[in-house]
């Protein structure tokens, strides 16, 4: 069963079916349709989310109104502000790109699981533990580097959440558009269309238009260049 496979995790490893529907009994399925939105600013701040269906975009509005999007969660992503503590004032925006299926767990909720399945509840933790490494490990990434070597930067972790892992290229789903791209590298929408024009000329895009193609090898290499602009 891969109710809560997490990125490869499987979470239900050795449960017989008994234990499988004590943890059916304890989380919440619930469907979104696309465009709306799991929670948004205000909401309770105290719920852990399993992706199981679509994706689901999580973002902040600038003071000027800019949207910044934060991630991009897909099937097998866990996200919420039950591990972190988050106010409900201080909760982002979360939407539906797509049609979703997600399971959730409240604090009460979240606190029954532990004491029925303290070892299910360790690989949760595990998982939080390396998704938060990785994260700080990109922003690291980002910090030093200018807009062009964010963009293939986003482009391949894109790749590696769409399933694609080291293939040698990778169309990039068109329903990206150049508008979520600049919301997630922090320039305006303009400047990702001049980026990737220039990333096409030299060989590391193809495709036209919003279809992108993505040489991996080509990208890596662009990323050992100077990153001054």
């Amino acid at each position: 069963m891969d109710l809560w496979n997490l990125k490869q995790l499987n979470l239900f490893a050795g449960l017989n079916s008994e234990d499988v529907n004590q943890v059916l009994s304890i989380v919440t399925v619930q469907q979104f349709r696309r465009g709306s939105f799991i929670f948004q600013p205000g909401d309770p701040g105290d719920r852990f989310y399993l992706l199981h269906h679509g994706r689901v975009k999580t973002y902040v509005i600038s003071k000027q109104g800019q949207e910044k999007i934060m991630h991009i969660f897909h099937p097998g992503d866990a996200f919420g502000g039950l591990m972190q503590d988050t106010h409900p004032g201080k909760l982002p925006w979360a939407q539906a790109l797509d049609d979703v299926v997600v399971s959730f767990m409240d604090e009460d909720a979240f606190k029954r699981f532990m004491l029925a399945f303290p070892d299910l509840c360790l690989n949760i933790f595990r998982y939080m533990a390396a998704h938060h490494a990785k994260d700080m490990r990109r922003l690291e990434m980002l910090m030093h580097t200018n807009a062009s070597q964010r963009l293939v930067l986003t482009l391949l972790d894109l790749g590696e959440h769409l399933g694609h892992g080291k293939a040698e290229s990778f169309d990039l789903d068109p329903s990206f558009t150049h508008e979520d791209l600049a919301n997630m590298i922090g320039v305006v929408r303009s400047t990702v269309s001049e980026l990737i024009g220039k990333l096409r000329r030299s060989g590391v895009l193809g495709g036209r238009g919003h279809y992108l193609t993505v040489y991996r090898k080509a990208a890596e290499d662009y990323l050992q260049e100077d990153p001054g602009d």
